[in-house]
């Protein structure tokens, strides 16, 4: 089991799942419930804005507790939002990314997911220092410094933003850790149905079995 440890001054409240013998396939079923969501927002927001809809202050409160400003660094929430809104295509990975895409823009909260097995040693939830950075997803390098930052013992490798390449999930992946940020006073009864949410589809579309979670 993962050792996840929080510093404790960190404005942010955290959930986590760990799960081993998953099976993630290219299919898109989980894929289709992200669209559903989608088009769900897009029916009952027409006329607005991701940053005006109702939830997802909790996301903007979140990084405006650490001095980000969140129109211009956007939490991964919103973003992903801010593209259903406008009916831009989202972006389809694996049935197991297709999960916590599709929860972290039903609950209107970054949800980050990784290989565990690529981890080194306890996971720390801290503020980024000088020496944080790493290589996200999208080939870019990203500074952590005073921001929301995961690290093992071979350094940084997530955040609410962008996750790195060096712990992306893949098709091969059979043992995932995944992690909700919220804000320090988000109601801890809301976070829990929150992840007893994410496990059923978790297990639903990947299978496996959770062999860890909780809150910090």
């Amino acid at each position: 089991m993962i050792q996840i440890e929080k510093e404790e001054s960190l404005p942010a409240r955290i959930g986590w799942i760990e799960a081993e013998g998953i099976q993630i396939s290219k299919s898109e079923s989980a894929y289709e419930e992200l669209e559903k969501c989608a088009a769900a927002f897009r029916e009952n927001y027409p006329d607005a804005s991701a940053g005006t809809i109702e939830g997802t202050t909790y996301a903007r409160q979140l990084f405006h507790a650490m001095g980000i400003d969140p129109t211009k660094r956007r939490p991964s929430s919103e973003a992903l939002l801010k593209r259903a809104l406008k009916n831009y295509s989202l972006p389809s990975v694996n049935t197991l990314v297709d999960v916590g895409n599709w929860c972290s823009m039903d609950f209107l909260l970054p949800i980050c997911v990784y290989d565990a097995d690529k981890l080194r040693g306890a996971v720390c939830i801290r503020r980024g220092l000088t020496k944080d950075r790493y290589e996200a997803l999208n080939g870019s390098f990203l500074n952590l410094e005073k921001r929301y930052c995961l690290t093992d013992d071979e350094g940084a490798f997530g955040s609410p933003m962008t996750d790195s390449r060096r712990t992306a999930v893949s098709v091969t992946t059979i043992h995932a850790i995944f992690i909700i940020f919220a804000p320090a006073d988000y109601p801890e009864l809301k976070l829990q149905g929150h992840l007893e949410n994410l496990m059923q589809r978790i297990q639903k579309f990947c299978g496996g079995y959770v062999v860890g979670n909780g809150m910090i």
